[in-house]
């Protein structure tokens, strides 16, 4: 998300509201905009500054209409700028889920030790998982978890505009099911938001 004007962030809070979704994930997101997006939407939210300073906080966020547990945040290694993910657990009467938020680094080898770091720290847990985010890089595959593009065939369709590739992802515990996939073609960012219908036990 860079929503660094009130009239952009305006349109983003109109989408997510009509967009009516159980759990929304950010990248590229300012404490600021993640307190007024949290207030306007009436959701529990945590953010996670991956870059924390006194005039800068900036990192990644996870809302949700449910209860959020548990979360942690955990810094990756990082080469440039700092990144990092952001563990939350999701619980409801019918469902309980672990988050993976995650926004990887620009370097391909950053990048691959990064998803390790990930890979690692989910094989730990114990509850159905979901690891989403901007990964900045195409053909991404995690081993126990679906493609939610690719099961539903429609690993074509950008989600990047600048480089018309597929970056973001939405990756799902295989023991879940995968029912809907799309990527909306709205301009909010240079990035576009994509969106999964799963089915959680």
């Amino acid at each position: 998300m860079n929503a660094n004007n009130v009239f952009t962030l305006n349109k983003i809070i109109k989408y997510l509201k009509e967009l009516d979704a159980d759990i929304i994930c950010l990248q590229e997101i300012l404490y600021n905009q993640f307190a007024i997006l949290k207030q306007s939407l009436k959701l529990d939210g945590v953010f996670a500054a991956n870059i924390n300073k006194p005039t800068l906080m900036y990192g990644i966020a996870t809302l949700s209409k449910n209860e959020i547990l548990d979360k942690k945040h955990m810094l990756l290694k990082s080469k440039g700028e700092q990144r990092g993910f952001l563990h939350t657990n999701i619980f409801s009467k019918i469902y309980s889920v672990d988050v993976i938020n995650t926004h990887l680094g620009l370097d391909k080898d950053e990048r691959k030790e990064q998803l390790n770091q990930i890979v690692d720290y989910t094989n730990r847990l114990r509850k159905a998982k979901v690891i989403c985010g901007d990964f900045n890089e195409k053909n991404i595959f995690i081993n126990r978890f679906n493609d939610s593009a690719i099961y539903t065939n429609n690993q074509s369709i950008a989600t990047f505009e600048k480089s018309n590739a597929r970056i973001d992802y939405i990756l799902v515990d295989k023991s879940l099911g995968i029912y809907k996939y799309k990527v909306d073609k709205i301009n909010l960012s240079d990035h576009y938001p994509i969106i999964t219908e799963i089915k959680l036990n």
